[in-house]
């Protein structure tokens, strides 16, 4: 990407001396931190600040960090001719996830249907607890499309820990769980 003249202002100085250029970094990474618009490149395609944020991240850390996701995969079968009554409701319940689960949901969205009429879910949450507060979030959309899909598989994945905390409360669904391994990790930069 291309910054402005304005946000490094000693970046055109061939005779940059080092503390200068550790104070033209920190600048850099409190604007790209601070900002939360599109910065702009010389095609007039932006890159988000996440993306520049993760450039300076790549140059002072490692980029990634021990992998604490908990994972739902529910796969749904949607029930002969409810095809149309079940894909009106999924943008309501991406609706809702956007509405109240910031700082909870890592991601969110829906895959399918496929040629036999199968849609997967594909969800990821900070915690047990957040997979909970989701589930009440959802509740009553998630109510009504189990009148026109059935959850023929769901997958529960994460650290044992976490899992264990939803045994009880997913018992209904008939889950299979798989606890993460030791040492996985995730990336620390959002895409």
């Amino acid at each position: 990407f291309i910054l402005p003249a304005s946000t490094l202002p000693h970046i055109n100085n061939q005779h940059i001396n080092q503390p200068t250029m550790k104070l033209s970094l920190l600048s850099l990474v409190a604007t790209l931190t601070a900002t939360s618009a599109f910065v702009p490149n010389k095609y007039g395609i932006g890159c988000t600040t996440t993306r520049a944020t993760a450039s300076v991240l790549r140059m002072s850390s490692t980029w990634y960090e021990d992998d604490i996701v908990v994972t739902l995969v529910p796969k749904f079968k949607i029930k002969e001719g409810m095809k149309e009554q079940y894909s009106a409701l999924l943008p309501k319940f991406v609706e809702l996830v956007k509405a109240n689960e910031e700082g909870m949901c890592v991601h969110y969205g829906f895959v399918g249907p496929t040629e036999d009429d199968h849609v997967i879910c594909r969800e990821g949450y900070v915690s047990a607890d957040a997979v909970l507060k989701h589930l009440d979030n959802v509740g009553d959309v998630l109510n009504e499309a189990l009148q026109y899909a059935d959850i023929v598989d769901l997958m529960v994945q994460g650290p044992a820990e976490e899992l264990e905390k939803l045994k009880e409360p997913l018992a209904d669904f008939g889950p299979t769980y798989y606890p993460l391994a030791a040492g996985s990790i995730r990336s620390k930069i959002i895409w």
